[in-house]
């Protein structure tokens, strides 16, 4: 249930309209100087080389890499060319882009994409249609991203059957979040207001990982977490409650663009609670599998600066708060230490200029302790996450709109 809440794409749509955010990376290794290394709060001396491996991807999402190197990106697409400004429109515009070695482009294309043409000729293109992809067997797997129930998705036509599903690049759908949210709503439990502007279903699949024969689909919209069985069964795993932030109007109010970007993806509440806090929606993120055989899941907290969670989930069990204290988590990975790496769609917004450029950050399951890797300010709009056989760290950036990059990272 998200009676108030807007689409999850919508998020960025909002970002992108409130500073520049695309941040141009020429492509091959750069580093990050002592010097500024230091004054991002990380150690004197650290480097990271920062290279960028493809470019002009079409709002690029969720991304694996295999046992030989190979990289598979999920690409949203552009929804339907020449759909008229301000129209929701369909079209086969989502694909799957590879790089394997030194050959890459797109092996899948014409899934579907959804996207609201825009008004301004130089506002971004932010799409719903493939958010993550891994190989299976010969194929691909795609979980897409929608927006809503099975009604609105109805309504946009046959080319829309396939959005907010767990499909196979074939087409066989694989497990359906969008009819488990219109069915049940699992997060009804959590109380939200109504508002009669916002729709009380709204389902947009983030990620999915392996769980033993099934899946789990973490759904942004729906703030829960969905397992997918045999049969295209699906059941409701874990329910991620709303976070209590600092009223607006404190020390900690958010800024104008801040405001702006928490509406879209989930406005804060309209009441104040005694204890001087509102409430906003957790939108469930990133999962991934840990070397406990444990899941963890993270959450964007509201885009607050600091109200990111990470869960950690047997399945079977409560989930519970694993780490607290990042911000605008996106997507997790695990690195061949075991270690947690969390990548942060911004560190948070400003009254001026754009907002402030993304982190990723290691954290090791054992101690917790939370350690940035050095980006050189690099990260912008950044949404997937993945570690590659030599401890190589791979990024979507820019991932709004058509500038698309993929980026390596190494320490």
């Amino acid at each position: 249930m998200s009676r108030i809440r807007r689409s999850w794409s919508g998020a960025f749509v909002a970002a992108a309209a409130v500073g520049t955010l695309a941040v141009t990376l020429i492509p091959g290794p750069a580093q990050a100087s002592p010097k500024e290394a230091k004054a991002a709060g990380t150690t004197a001396g650290a480097t990271a080389n920062i290279e960028v491996i493809a470019s002009k991807l079409n709002n690029p999402r969720g991304l694996s890499v295999q046992a030989d190197g190979t990289v598979l990106v999920a690409e949203s697409g552009v929804g339907k060319p020449g759909c008229a400004p301000g129209t929701k429109c369909v079209g086969l515009t989502g694909s799957i882009y590879r790089v394997k070695g030194t050959q890459q482009g797109r092996v899948v294309t014409g899934l579907a994409s959804s996207a609201v043409a825009p008004t301004n000729p130089y506002e971004p293109i932010s799409a719903a249609g493939p958010n993550d992809v891994e190989a299976n067997g010969s194929g691909y797997l795609v979980l897409s991203g929608f927006g809503g129930g099975t009604d609105d998705r109805d309504k946009l036509g046959a080319d829309a059957a396939k959005l907010g599903t767990l499909q196979t690049a074939s087409g066989w759908v694989v497990g359906d979040p969008v009819k488990h949210e219109t069915l049940l709503d699992p997060d009804w439990i959590l109380g939200h207001p109504a508002n009669p502007e916002e729709a009380s279903i709204h389902s947009n699949p983030w990620r999915f990982a392996r769980n033993g024969r099934g899946f789990l689909v973490t759904d942004a919209g729906a703030n829960d977490l969905i397992g997918v069985g045999f049969g295209g069964r699906t059941t409701t795993e874990a329910i991620f409650p709303d976070n209590e932030l600092p009223a607006p109007g404190g020390a900690a109010a958010p800024s104008a663009k801040e405001k702006k970007a928490l509406e879209s993806l989930a406005p804060q509440a309209k009441t104040v609670a005694a204890d001087g806090t509102v409430k906003v929606q957790a939108v469930p993120s990133g999962i991934v599998k840990g070397a406990d055989g444990a899941f963890y899941v993270a959450d964007m907290g509201g885009l607050r600066p600091g109200a990111s969670r990470i869960w950690r989930i047997v399945p079977g069990h409560r989930a519970e708060v694993f780490a607290s204290g990042l911000t605008a988590v996106t997507d997790l990975a695990t690195d061949k230490n075991g270690n947690l790496i969390a990548l942060t769609l911004t560190g948070g917004f400003q009254q001026q200029g754009p907002p402030l450029p993304g982190k990723l950050n290691r954290i090791d399951v054992k101690t917790k302790a939370v350690t940035e890797i050095p980006t050189d300010g690099k990260l912008a709009m950044s949404t997937g996450l993945a570690v590659g056989p030599n401890n190589e760290i791979y990024v979507t950036n820019n991932s709004v709109g058509t500038e698309g990059q993929l980026i390596k990272i190494t320490e």
